[in-house]
């Protein structure tokens, strides 16, 4: 149960005017000082008394919603506790997302669920915005050129997807080196995955490149066999979800919230559809059963 705050200082506002008109008409009705002074005690022990009340009132429902959270907590782990035993999850976000915690949450979802991580890989800034320089001395190490009306970006995507899905990686150490991705400490690329949860939501467009890097990307896990599943935060300035629904692949738009998170396990599990509470949503959460055998 939630606690509407607005409502607390409404009702508090509305005892102190209507102490206040009590006051102004007590004012009009009494000649005498000390019977003024009596009204006006009165009229402050019934506000003091009245703020109390309404102080227990909302330290109570502050508690109930402690309670129900940890309840909440508790029964989300309950339900994917084991769901992905035995298959192998990687991890790409989109864009760095510097300190914002959100994809460290993702990494331990993961875990929790009982997957094995097998890398966490970041999109810099330099594959997003690919200066010249930068773009010459990735087409020298890698030796890949893009074909006429292709962006290379979307090259490079999709060479870095295939290696991923394969557990065979021929560019990813070139792709680090050149600065275009950005690896995770414990990330082992020789293991091939079942599944890749790409995390998207932008504070601004600028910051990713979702139709030359992800989709490109999608596209060539999709081909390998993986199973993708996209996600982003219920907050994200910039949504990529509509983008993600074009190839068909079930989304998440609210993962950093308790029936987000449970979406994205059930979605890596096997659930389709469009998770959330965006209009790119077809509902708040798959059915348990949706994403196969516990």
């Amino acid at each position: 149960m939630a606690i509407s705050y607005r409502y607390h200082v409404g009702s508090l506002l509305a005892v102190f005017l209507a102490l206040l008109l009590g006051l102004l008409i007590g004012i009009g009705l009494t000649s005498r000082p000390e019977e003024f002074e009596q009204r006006l005690a009165d009229l402050q022990n019934r506000y003091e008394n009245d703020k109390k009340a309404h102080d227990r009132e909302a330290a109570d429902l502050r508690q109930e919603l402690r309670q129900q959270e940890t309840l909440s907590k508790e029964a989300v782990a309950g339900l994917i506790a084991g769901r992905l035993s035995g298959k192998r999850v990687a991890i790409v976000l989109n864009h760095d997302f510097g300190h914002n915690r959100f994809p460290d949450s993702l990494r331990a979802l993961v875990a929790q669920a009982g997957a094995t991580l097998t890398s966490t890989t970041t999109i810099t800034r330099d594959f997003v915005t690919l200066p010249v320089s930068v773009k010459e001395k990735a087409a020298r190490r890698l030796l890949l050129y893009p074909p006429p009306g292709v962006h290379f970006r979307s090259v490079i995507a999709k060479a870095f997807a295939t290696d991923l899905a394969r557990g065979r990686p021929r560019f990813i150490a070139e792709l680090r080196d050149a600065g275009l991705i950005r690896v995770g400490a414990d990330s082992d690329y020789s293991l091939s995955v079942d599944a890749v949860l790409v995390v998207g939501g932008l504070g601004n467009p600028a910051e990713g490149s979702v139709e030359r890097i992800d989709l490109p990307l999608i596209d060539a896990l999709l081909e390998e066999g993986v199973r993708v599943v996209a996600c982003e935060s219920a907050g994200a300035s910039t949504s990529c979800i509509a983008a993600y629904e074009t190839k068909g692949i079930a989304t998440v738009d609210n993962a950093d919230t308790l029936a987000g998170r449970m979406a994205v396990v059930l979605a890596l599990g096997g659930a389709e559809g469009n998770f959330g509470v965006k209009d790119t949503a077809d509902r708040l959460l798959p059915s348990m059963s949706s994403s196969g055998p516990r």
